[in-house]
């Protein structure tokens, strides 16, 4: 179940990512709950975003890259 964020007024999608989830490359994960908002490129203050659980993300990071494929 994702969570909710509030966001500041002038912040980016990759910098979400990056407070909330294990680092910038989770931007899709990000993007893909919030289909209403990707026209944003900067987001304006008190827009509330849906963010992955991290514990998917970090699950994907922990396999060594010969078996991610």
């Amino acid at each position: 179940m994702p969570s909710e964020y509030v966001s500041r007024q002038g912040e980016a999608w990759d910098q979400i990512a990056l407070a909330r989830l294990s680092g910038e490359r989770q931007m899709g994960d990000v993007l893909a709950l919030n289909v209403d908002e990707l026209d944003a490129l900067l987001l304006s203050g008190e827009t509330h975003i849906s963010v992955p659980e991290q514990a998917a993300a970090e699950r994907v990071r922990s396999l060594p890259p010969w078996e991610r494929l």
